[in-house]
């Protein structure tokens, strides 16, 4: 109770020394969202600024090759501070970030938390790549959980620190909170010492079967973010399982044809690009993000919603004959063979080559059956075709990237760099 009074009264000192533009930025993202407030002038006027056309679909997209350039050019006494990308795809990157645009990320994040169940100052834990310094973790009541190692070991470890610490709120990689559940599936007795009351995953690909058995097992409202460090927050559940709405405040959202960089229909898959018209130092002008997503709606040609995140472009899978074969088809041969099983483990299916692929299961040698791992092969060589060369592979920890995400379906041909 104590660090939630402190951080509560923490905040609204910060907001007061700020001039209640916490407060002000709050509401605008509020105002945004809820309202469905069109800010198209707001980007015509940014377009122009930069020396952009006015008409973003007319626009180029942008890669960290030419952020990197236009970040090379900002005067640094501009910089109040820089958000790092975590670089899991070889590629990191650091955007600056003035005074008023750090504290529009902060109200977003405020504005996106509390509608996932967060009130300034209730305890809370975060699964991240890094770890931040102590004084910051008290003053936020927060606690940080770096997953380098989840052995089961570990993963017991953050769930009693979860208890410990009173935390409500756990926030980050859906791996890892898949991990947990597991964990706690397996121990109702600790279970029923937690106290977390929500969920917000982020950072990774969310699959139907993990969010049935997070949702399940911790028994509390559960929604996913689709967000990156660039940017900030994109778009976010308001429900477990259902489409994303995209964060109108101050970001243009598109979701293209590789090709023509022009929108897709409703219910078609595209690149996402993104534009922040909050960035002051640099322009963030149809940002390649890297990801594949699916529109759900539009309204006046503003995206409202997406269906799906499927994931970063160069983890797309191929088949044999180098046709792109969806996460969405490949995931129920691996999991509902191990469901059935009630052998509900991580896993991660990797492409090595053209026509080779490994399936990585985090399991004791023993554990998965030869007639449990037949099945699976056989459905996985049905889908990718007799030229394709799978294998299993049990596996005491899958390897994460150095942001600290250990992507379910991963592409490791020497063609697949970012």
């Amino acid at each position: 109770m104590k660090g939630k009074i402190l951080t509560a009264a923490l905040y609204k000192t910060f907001n007061i020394l700020n001039k209640g533009r916490l407060t002000y930025f709050y509401n605008e993202a509020k105002t945004s969202n809820e309202n469905g407030v069109s800010n198209r002038h707001l980007l015509t006027d940014y377009l122009s600024q930069w020396g952009f056309d006015t008409e973003l679909e007319r626009n180029p997209a942008m890669d960290k090759t030419i952020i990197k350039e236009w970040i090379n050019k900002t005067e640094h006494r501009k910089v109040h501070s820089w958000a790092y990308t975590g670089g899991s795809y070889g590629e990191p990157l650091r955007v600056p970030y003035s005074k008023t645009r750090g504290l529009i990320r902060t109200a977003s994040l405020v504005y996106f938390n509390q509608l996932g169940g967060y009130t300034i100052g209730d305890p809370y834990a975060l699964i991240r790549a890094k770890d931040k310094l102590a004084v910051l973790k008290f003053l936020r009541n927060e606690m940080i959980i770096v997953p380098y190692d989840t052995s089961s070991f570990k993963i017991e470890e953050m769930v009693l620190e979860l208890i410990r610490r009173n935390v409500i709120l756990l926030m980050g990689y859906p791996s890892v909170i898949y991990e947990m559940a597991l964990f706690l599936k397996d121990n109702p007795s600790i279970m029923q010492r937690l106290k977390v009351n929500h969920i917000i995953s982020v950072s990774e690909p969310l699959e139907s079967y993990k969010q049935k058995v997070i949702r399940e097992t911790f028994n509390c409202p559960f929604v996913d973010r689709y967000s990156n460090e660039e940017v900030g927050i994109i778009a976010q559940q308001r429900y477990a399982g259902e489409e994303y709405y995209v964060n109108q405040y101050g970001i243009f959202v598109e979701v293209v044809d590789p090709n023509t960089l022009l929108p897709v229909p409703e219910g078609l898959q595209g690149k996402v690009l993104v534009t922040d018209i909050n960035n002051d130092l640099i322009p963030m002008i149809r940002y390649d993000t890297g990801d594949l997503a699916t529109v759900n709606s539009y309204i006046e040609n503003r995206l409202v919603s997406i269906s799906s995140i499927t994931g970063r472009v160069t983890e797309q899978i191929t088949n044999p004959e180098g046709k792109p074969v969806s996460p969405l088809t490949i995931g129920p041969f691996i999991y509902k063979p191990l469901s059935k099983e009630n052998k509900l483990v991580p896993y991660q299916f990797v492409q090595k080559g053209p026509a080779k692929y490994e399936l990585r299961l985090k399991t004791n040698q023993g554990e998965i059956s030869d007639s449990l791992s037949s099945i699976i092969m056989t459905g996985l060589a049905g889908l990718f075709g007799p030229d394709a060369d799978v294998s299993i592979i049990l596996v005491k920890d899958i390897a994460c990237q150095p942001s600290g995400k250990r992507p379910v379906f991963k592409n490791e041909t020497q063609d697949a760099t970012p």
